[in-house]
């Protein structure tokens, strides 16, 4: 277990080191809010469509394809996407917020956090496939997630005065980060590559987003706001460590997933908030303060979490 506790330790603080480092740099004077609106956008239209990109034009979608798990896997995380925002719909009065809510509670880190857990769990797990198949299904899910989340944004985007169907098709059409996966399928589909200096520059790109993204994450955070906003990303913090992982294994369970499976699908739903949904949550019109606040307790706590989610695993047998 000790190895678990170090990799969630080695992946997790840096984020909340440079989120520290965002907050001294606010501090000092040497950033401000224009820096941060400014460096969401380089982020938002350059560096997570080059991320996104990256993961999809190099998987191999035709390897381990297992179509039952990832139709599951694609299934649960749209129906669980519905439930929140219906939920969110009914329950919370401030309609300013309840994008970022939705968003900071069923957005998995998957590009950042994912792959290496899961390389550090698989790589020598006895059965060849199960590493590829994490992979793969991190590669859909990304896909997923981004065209949800753009549907979302494009319906309660305050940014944006357009209406209807036509303008919401719009919106997810235009979105840099769709782009970006349109682009790499089309890429994957057809077996082309980048040439290296081509290559080269989309890895520095990719590179910028997880240390400029918490830096403004950093300066973004106000601790004079424990206020309505807060418990709003305190709740959606709880309902991604805690109620998004427990419901998708109990689910899967009972449609008869067990082994690595089962815990390939524990994992992608326990993961930390997403980056890049903090991200969209700041571009397109949604509550920063709420994305930040999420961002940073899901960071610190999924430490424990992950860790204890895996302990369990290990102890019922699910886990080899």
């Amino acid at each position: 277990m000790l190895e678990y506790i170090a990799l969630s330790i080695d992946i997790t603080l840096p984020f909340i080191l440079l989120a520290c480092l965002g907050i001294f740099m606010k501090r000092m004077g040497m950033i401000d809010e224009h820096f941060v609106k400014q460096g969401n956008k380089v982020i938002f239209n350059f560096g997570i469509p080059m991320t996104v990109f990256n993961h999809i034009h190099r998987a191999d979608l035709t390897r381990v394809l297992d179509a039952q798990f990832l139709a599951f896997n694609i299934i649960w995380t749209v129906v669980f996407f519905l439930v929140v925002w219906f939920l969110a719909s009914k329950m919370i009065k401030d309609k300013s917020s309840i994008s970022s809510f939705v968003n900071s509670a069923y957005r998995s880190s998957l590009s950042v956090v994912g792959p290496p857990l899961f390389v550090l769990m698989f790589t020598y797990h006895y059965d060849p496939h199960t590493l590829p198949k994490s992979i793969l299904a991190v590669a859909v899910l990304l896909i997923i997630s981004y065209a949800t989340a753009s549907i979302l944004f494009a319906v309660h985007d305050s940014k944006s005065k357009k209406t209807g169907v036509v303008g919401v098709v719009l919106s997810i059409i235009k979105n840099p980060i769709v782009i970006g996966v349109i682009v790499g399928l089309i890429f994957n589909v057809l077996g082309w590559s980048l040439p290296t200096y081509a290559q080269n520059t989309v890895n520095s790109l990719s590179g910028i987003v997880m240390p400029l993204a918490m830096i403004c994450v950093g300066a973004n955070l106000s601790f004079q706001k424990y206020n309505l906003k807060f418990k709003y990303a305190l709740i959606s913090g709880f309902v991604k460590l805690v109620i998004m992982p427990v419901a998708a294994v109990i689910v899967a369970y009972l449609f008869g997933f067990r082994g690595s499976d089962l815990t390939i699908i524990m994992i992608l739903n326990a993961l930390p908030m997403a980056v890049g949904a903090y991200v969209m949550q700041a571009e397109l019109g949604g509550d920063s303060y709420i994305g930040a606040t999420a961002l940073m307790l899901t960071m610190v706590f999924s430490a424990i979490t992950l860790t204890l989610y895996i302990f369990i695993f290990r102890v019922m047998g699910f886990l080899v």
